[in-house]
């Protein structure tokens, strides 16, 4: 069967040698024409759109937003002196009014300057604004002041107590007012990863990232202008980190293509020292990258967060691909082959690995489809569709291009040390080193067996210490000044997150009884200043909070006054008066029925695996409060994240499964045998452990990024793996010497396992120079997952396949005793004498 295989690539060899021009062109066509839908991609990062449409949690969510509004606001904190000093009004108001005139997609501004402010003159109900009478004199000020301060409903939430602060919420539309339903990404309506309509919102769209970032511009450029010593001005909330990380995305994926492009280029001349070495890989990989991201725009699949290492990805897995292509290639030339028979025995000879290491990458990272955070699944589905669009690539324009670029002529061998030996030292010094690594593996095999042995041991205890994350904040630099205002926020109101609940009474105007408004009072009495965790439960807002309100109004203002009436009548009067004074602020809080209503409390934002707990203990208290009144039920940006953290444990350990059993078979078929197969998934498996191993050690949590790692570590591990395997099985089946075989499979695929291993190396580690902690780290522990993957590949494979051909012949069986000391006899290696070219 890989006989037929082979046979099979090499005529493809000479069909593309001989018809260059035309695969050229028909390539560069098809290439071209979808290019024009990269402008289509669509880029997203809020949090809810994370986690599937169908998920309950974002159901729920979605469904939230569409009775209440956003829970995500963008928070703008002002420090002044003192806030109540005329100059500093007069300028918030100006701003305020900026930002309703020149912020879109905008559904309400909140500040000092129109808070609400509820009176009773002669039975009558008034809500006004607090400045609805602009103070002409100290004495309006401070009698201002003073009535502000005394407002629970102000202090914690738009001002300090001590007066030092003051907010601005800018709250954006949760939905486009219009949708056409032929737009650009109309026909990803109805797959996983489109923004679901709500229920029973009709021709709602949810804002865009697009939108969102549209708004938070031109908020940032107001703050620009206003901003100033005495009137500091601090930024954050969630659409400004939402917006803030859609930039770096843009951002990474222009500046780490090009870092890698450069320094794969820089490398691949270095040990090469043609043109033709570096140009064909570099063009085949940046040619994927293109037909990838123009299938993305054209089937209308989103870029999310972790969508930005995939151009670098598929530039180090192209690369690598080729390089195996090219050495055999110039090997072949280097013994004496014509061009074309040199592409089409390179084919013949790298062309089945190649495929099967793509095929065993693209399975291991296509374990990610299923994942339930959608950036994630996302990336387990755009990845592996490079990767075969890259086999494609390496399979059909490698040896086009390999036929009409211009090719240096190929002189003869020549001994080491000869004038006429013009090898790249690289070479000499790659081959001595891979040389001695296997004959000391297969000399020392248990030594090399021990050693690996201990080291899992080590890195098991290890993995018993990782902890899962969903940090958002944390990924960003702490000098970002999104980052900086939500510190700020944390400190002076307690939190920038809003912890949501729902209550529901079941029956109309079941929020009118008493008897409900006071458990939920009590419930909010409890639940004042709780503490879970790291979590302090902020200042909360709900129904209760506007029915003490109006009563108190209604009754000459004092103090005492303000609590829930105990006859349910007066409570819908009550509320009936608030409505028809003009406020539309009810709906803010509960349905117009009166029957569920909203219970929103402020928390710090810290890490998501904190939520859950925090979460749970709110709805006990409030569940045991409203017991045969309402039922409760948590939502929330917070219950989002949280759901998001349970989402990434649950992708790691689907993924890592459905990696193994897709990987596992392929190296049972690769090399004829269940036993081997096995044995071969040790070096791959190796690096996932130790890697892990080391997270563990080091502190470094699994989130979003870090769990991907096990998988794109064994798709990669795989890849050299079978390289190795592959040319192990034939030199062993000519030699029957497990020292030969692996001497003769590390001095010719050995070279090429090493530098493709640099290349994947290099095209990782770019991601230490990112903003994003989380990403830079990515980048820091795949690079070494692949550095072990390589050791394994040259240390332990060898002295497994050394223990393992104690007790299988491994195809030699059919093979003569004098076939095999001939083939000894002729393929001998000499270990100082380099055979790549």
């Amino acid at each position: 069967m890989r006989n037929r295989i082979e046979a099979v690539l090499e005529r493809l060899g000479h069909t593309v040698f001989r018809h260059a021009f035309l695969v050229l062109a028909m390539v560069s066509a098809v290439v071209a024409l979808g290019a024009t839908q990269i402008p289509n991609i669509e880029i997203r990062a809020s949090t809810d759109e994370f986690l599937r449409k169908d998920d309950p949690v974002r159901v729920e969510y979605l469904a939230f937003l569409e009775r209440f509004g956003r829970d995500d606001m963008i928070l703008i904190a002002i420090e002044p002196p003192e806030v109540f000093e005329s100059a500093f009004l007069e300028k918030l108001r100006s701003l305020h009014a900026a930002l309703e005139e020149e912020v879109p997609h905008v559904r309400e501004v909140q500040s000092l300057i129109n808070a609400r402010e509820t009176r009773g003159e002669d039975d009558q109900l008034i809500v006004g604004e607090l400045f609805e009478n602009w103070p002409d004199t100290a004495e309006d000020l401070a009698a201002i002041r003073a009535r502000a301060l005394a407002n629970p409903l102000y202090t914690d939430l738009i001002l300090t107590r001590t007066a030092d602060l003051t907010t601005v919420t800018v709250e954006l539309e949760a939905f486009s007012k219009f949708f056409d339903s032929d737009d650009a990404f109309s026909g990803f309506e109805e797959s996983e990863f489109s923004d679901a309509e709500p229920e029973g919102s009709g021709e709602s769209a949810k804002l865009s990232g697009a939108q969102e970032a549209e708004a938070v511009a031109a908020v940032k450029q107001i703050v620009a202008r206003y901003d100033a010593p005495d009137f500091r001005i601090y930024a954050g909330g969630a659409p400004v980190l939402n917006t803030a990380l859609m930039v770096s995305l843009v951002t990474d994926i222009v500046l780490f293509t090009t870092l890698s492009t450069l320094m794969i280029g820089v490398f691949l001349t270095i040990v090469f020292r043609r043109v033709l070495a570096v140009v064909v890989p570099l063009l085949i990989a940046i040619l994927s990258i293109v037909a990838t991201l123009a299938t993305m725009g054209t089937i209308g699949i989103p870029a999310m967060p972790i969508s930005e290492i995939v151009p670098s990805f598929l530039l180090s897995v192209g690369v690598g691909a080729s390089v195996h292509l090219i050495t055999i290639f110039l090997q072949r030339l280097e013994m004496g082959a014509s061009r074309e028979d040199a592409i089409a025995g390179a084919l013949g000879h790298s062309g089945l690995p190649i495929i099967m290491t793509s095929l065993t990458t693209a399975g291991g990272i296509a374990s990610f489809a299923t994942a339930d955070l959608v950036p994630i699944a996302i990336f387990g589905i755009v990845a592996p569709l490079g990767i075969l669009l890259t086999l494609v690539m390496t399979l059909l324009l490698a040896p086009a291009l390999l036929a009409v670029m211009p090719l240096r002529a190929i002189p003869a061998p020549a001994p080491p040390g000869d004038p006429r030996d013009d090898k790249p030292a690289a070479f000499a010094l790659s081959t001595r080193m891979l040389t001695h690594l296997g004959d000391y593996a297969t000399s020392h095999t248990g030594r090399v067996l021990g050693m690996s042995a201990t080291l899992v041991l080590i890195a098991a205890v290890g993995m018993l210490r990782l902890q899962v994350s969903f940090d958002s904040l944390e990924w960003f630099p702490d000098d970002l000044p999104a980052k900086v205002a939500a510190r700020k926020l944390d400190e002076k109101f307690g939190g920038s997150v809003a912890l949501e609940l729902l209550i529901d009474v079941g029956r109309t105007n079941g929020l009118h009884d008493p008897k409900v408004l006071q458990a939920i009072d009590r419930a909010r009495h409890t639940t004042t200043g709780l503490q879970v965790g790291d979590i302090i439960a902020g200042k909360s807002i709900s129904l209760v909070d506007i029915v003490k309100e109006i009563h108190q109004a209604l009754n000459e203002g004092r103090p005492d006054a303000r609590v829930i009436p105990t006859d349910r009548a007066l409570v819908a009067q009550e509320l009936i008066l608030f409505e028809n004074s003009g406020s539309d602020d009810l709906e803010d809080v509960v349905d117009t029925e009166f029957s569920l209503g909203r219970f929103s409390i402020r928390t710090p934002m810290v890490d998501g695996s904190h939520y859950p707990p925090f979460g749970d203990e709110v709805e006990r208290i409030f569940a045991d409060e409203l017991d045969g009144l309402a039922e409760v039920s948590l939502t929330g940006m917070m219950v989002v994240m949280g759901r998001s953290l349970a989402a990434s444990i649950e992708t790691m350990f689907r993924s890592y499964s459905i990696a193994l059993a897709v990987i596992t078979p392929l190296m049972m078929l690769l090399l004829g045998s269940i036993r081997l197969g096995l044995i071969a998934m040790i070096p791959n498996l190796f690096p996932i452990v130790l890697t892990l191993g080391l997270m563990g050690w080091l502190d470094i949590p699994l989130e979003m990024f870090s769990l991907l790692i096990g998988s794109v570590a064994l798709g990669l591990a795989v890849d050299d793996t079978i390289h190795f395997m592959h040319g192990f099985r034939r030199s062993y089946a000519g030699s029957g010497s497990v020292e030969i075989a692996v001497r003769e499979t590390l001095q010719t695929t050995g070279q090429a396992l090493l530098f493709t291993s640099i290349v994947l190396t290099m095209g990782f580690l770019i991601y230490v120079l990112s903003d994003l902690s989380n990403l830079s780290r990515f980048g820091t522990l795949t690079a070494f997952s692949i550095v072990v993957a390589f050791l394994a590949d040259v240390l332990l494979a060898p002295a497994l396949m050394k223990v393992a051909t104690r007790y299988s012949s491994l195809g030699v069986a059919g093979t003569s005793k004098n076939q095999r000391r001939d083939s000894r006899d002729r393929h001998a290696p000499d270990a100082t004498h380099p055979t790549g070219s």
